[in-house]
């Protein structure tokens, strides 16, 4: 009996293959309610509770302290000074890898759920209290 391989790309690999996830998989268990586990964990983790003017998956606001240049469509292009609102990122590979997914606030104020989504470098921002 053969093992299945599994082949994890990064995030943002500058290499232009804008498909590139489809070909991630990521093994996870699905419950009862056929809601991974992981999914579980990261509503459970919302405190917005659906907060009036805010995403329901909203978890944080944060600043941006340098420039992010989005390298690929998934990306969010950042300026200094930037707030974004942060959501749980879908794959838990780029989230171990130091990247967070977020909608600028400016863009969600304007544009609401139609605002581009994007996965932007942790350590390129501040979390904002």
């Amino acid at each position: 009996m053969s093992i299945p391989s599994v082949v994890i790309e990064p995030a943002s690999s500058n290499e232009g293959d804008d498909d590139r996830d489809a070909d991630i998989i990521s093994p996870t268990a699905i419950g009862d309610s056929n809601m991974t586990a992981e999914t579980q964990t990261i509503k459970h983790m919302s405190p917005s509770g659906g907060v009036s003017g805010l995403p329901d998956d909203f978890l944080y606001k944060v600043e941006t302290m340098h420039h992010f240049e989005a390298a690929n469509s998934d990306e969010l292009e950042l300026k200094r000074g930037d707030v974004a609102l942060v959501v749980p990122t879908a794959s838990v590979e780029d989230q171990d890898a130091g990247w967070l997914t977020g909608i600028r606030e400016s863009d969600w104020l304007t544009l609401g759920a139609s605002a581009h989504k994007g996965l932007f470098l942790e350590n390129f921002i501040q979390r904002l209290e």
